[in-house]
């Protein structure tokens, strides 16, 4: 395949709660062939969002343009590129995340990091939505 290796899926989102993926389905056909769509729509707080799965990257790519700020029933839609681990092609089979809840504000990121530092390398330690490197 000539484009192999490109990112074919596309992230779609702010998207009506009556919007189905049988409808995001015959709207970027028309771009391009679809090989798959999938709805999330688990978070009830949060508007649902899907990701459209192309065969080619160049249709990707058209439908990203055409796409992203149109209305579908009423709602303005954000098209980016999807990002997933697979995507991104890294091993991730030695990488784990971890979300320790429920914290005094008194703990520190540095606290964190020390709590887990003897089970193995820190890459991330998240406090309050502040990414530090470790």
């Amino acid at each position: 395949m000539e484009d192999d290796g490109q990112p074919r899926t596309l992230y779609v989102g702010n998207l009506s709660r009556d919007v189905t993926e049988v409808l995001i389905l015959q709207l970027f056909s028309q771009i391009g062939p679809c090989k798959s769509c999938k709805m999330i729509t688990e978070h009830t707080s949060n508007d649902p969002y899907c990701f459209v799965e192309f065969y080619e990257h160049r249709d990707a790519a058209a439908a990203l343009a055409a796409m992203n700020g149109r209305k579908i029933l009423g709602k303005e839609v954000k098209v980016n590129w999807a990002t997933t681990p697979s995507s991104q092609k890294k091993d991730t089979s030695n990488h784990f995340h971890v979300f320790v809840g429920d914290l005094s504000p008194e703990i520190t990121t540095e606290d964190i990091k020390s709590a887990f530092a003897p089970f193995g390398k820190i890459s991330i330690a998240h406090k309050n939505g502040q990414d530090l490197e470790g």
